[in-house]
């Protein structure tokens, strides 16, 4: 099925629509310092098509030299960066500060300029047991003839990753749901997407299904609604991880 009409026209407009709904508020001029208990970062979720391939999300494998999360999965992000007077180090008055971070982070992490990345919008955000409260920016960044347009940089990325529509949607049993129970967090359930290394799961997998949820609205295969509902209803009794 060819869906690359989904980031055109009506379907775009509904969807910036409905990410300034329910999007956090983020004030310009920003210049409130992130909270004592997380630390603010954001990712960029980036739609594109892939020539001969067709459309799908950008990811990126994190480098093995990185402390933290290494080899994982992941979105190109990184932490709001402020100076020394409290505000944003990235302050644009045409982007909130999440739009900014992940745009920079990108163009540092796998070269993609923030000039060719439609922004639609930044979803809200999601806390991690490693106290960081985590923004997703979703945008569409066009037609790339291949990978090797993107340059990853080393230090942060082995690999830039590109997972089709068709694959992330269409194929069944790839998606199921993982469950934690961690102390202090309790017990909470999220996606992954189980089917190839290297694996998606986390945050990263919770990302690409808000994304993809807003990006096919009512035609969010079904299979995959229930595999969700399925996974929160453990939650119904306990504290999430993840969420707000």
């Amino acid at each position: 099925m060819h869906r690359c009409h989904l980031f055109e026209g009506a379907n775009r407009l509904r969807c910036i629509e409905a990410l300034q709904k329910q999007a956090q508020r983020l004030p310009h001029p920003v210049s409130v310092p992130a909270s004592a208990d997380h630390r603010q970062a954001s990712v960029l979720v980036p739609f594109c098509v892939l020539k001969d391939v067709g459309p799908g999300l950008l990811y990126t494998v994190r480098s093995g030299q990185l402390r933290s999360h290494s080899g994982q999965v992941s979105f190109p992000g990184g932490v709001r960066e402020l100076n020394s007077t409290g505000r944003d180090c990235d302050f644009d008055l045409e982007l909130s500060w999440a739009a900014a971070t992940a745009l920079r982070e990108a163009e540092e992490e796998i070269g993609l300029s923030a000039g060719r990345v439609d922004v639609w919008g930044a979803h809200r955000s999601h806390t991690t047991s490693a106290k960081f409260a985590v923004t997703p920016v979703i945008g569409y960044c066009g037609e790339l003839a291949s990978l090797s347009e993107l340059r990853a940089n080393p230090d942060e990325v082995s690999l830039v990753l590109f997972r089709s529509l068709e694959h992330l949607l269409d194929k069944p049993g790839a998606w199921g749901y993982t469950v934690f129970d961690r102390p202090g967090y309790g017990r909470y359930a999220v996606p992954v997407l189980r089917d190839q290394l290297p694996r998606i799961w986390g945050l990263t997998a919770v990302f690409t299904f808000v994304a993809l949820q807003l990006l096919l609205g009512p035609e969010f295969p079904q299979r995959l609604n229930r595999m969700q509902i399925e996974g929160e209803a453990v939650l119904k009794k306990s504290k999430p991880l993840v969420g707000s």
